[in-house]
């Protein structure tokens, strides 16, 4: 059996082009998580003690085309999506 489109949901074939912090990337997902949102905005995430993430999105599906997401959602894609993710340090 081939696992290549084993992070698809079935009957999700399409590639959607989702931004994240300004740089587009192609998907074929249809649900990204919290931490899915932080791997494809930051090449190294930042990490350490105190570092919060912010996950603002907006070009969503019509029920909540703009929103937050919080650690330990997730959100549905589409199209010309797009996510700002910011680091902070909790100080």
């Amino acid at each position: 059996m081939n696992n290549e489109h084993a992070d698809k949901a079935p009957g999700h074939d399409k590639e959607v082009t989702v931004i994240f912090n300004g740089r587009p990337k192609s998907l074929a997902k249809e649900r990204l998580t919290f931490d899915d949102v932080i791997a494809y905005a930051f090449d190294n995430p930042p990490s350490g003690d105190g570092i919060q993430f912010t996950i603002q999105y907006t070009r969503g599906h019509n029920d909540k085309p703009n929103g937050t997401l919080l650690e330990g959602d997730s959100v549905m894609v589409k199209d010309g999506m797009e996510f700002d993710v910011t680091a902070t340090n909790r100080s």
